[in-house]
């Protein structure tokens, strides 16, 4: 995958003059995506650049927000990470481009609270059906 490449078609994709790249060990790289731009930004992906495997979507509580990272694969690595805010923890789907992703997402709806806006049946995959308490990712007492 041709790292320069993909930072050049998001940036002129996504009209951002600037997106925070930073690259990992083991030949990976992350790159900062404004939440509301994340689907066109996949879209930019898979449609310009014929990147189409998405490994997974992990999840996080940063204690600041809800961070997701999502890791796709080609021959080396490239995240994309979004952050979206405790008050509102939203992001578009990604089922349209991706179909495997419904899995990734029902699982971090689960276990985070995120809600993937267009995506009809997000769970449960791992609690109980009857389960009724927070997200158990969620930071206890973090925010609120």
């Amino acid at each position: 995958m041709n790292f320069d490449l993909v930072l050049e078609s998001l940036r002129d994709a996504l009209l951002l003059p600037e997106i925070e790249s930073r690259p990992v060990p083991i030949d990976e790289r992350f790159v900062q995506i404004p939440p509301e731009r994340l689907r066109e930004a996949v879209a930019v992906l898979v449609n310009n650049l014929e990147l189409r495997h998405l490994s997974t979507i992990t999840g996080q509580d940063t204690g600041q927000g809800i961070e997701l990272l999502y890791h796709f694969w080609h021959g080396n690595g490239l995240t994309l990470c979004t952050t979206v805010p405790y008050e509102k923890p939203t992001v578009d789907t990604l089922m349209a481009l991706i179909p495997a992703a419904a899995f990734y997402e029902a699982e971090v709806t689960e276990m985070l609270g995120v809600t993937f806006v267009g995506n009809a049946d997000p769970g449960p995959l791992f609690l109980p059906d009857d389960w009724d308490g927070d997200p158990p990712l969620r930071k206890q007492n973090a925010h609120g």
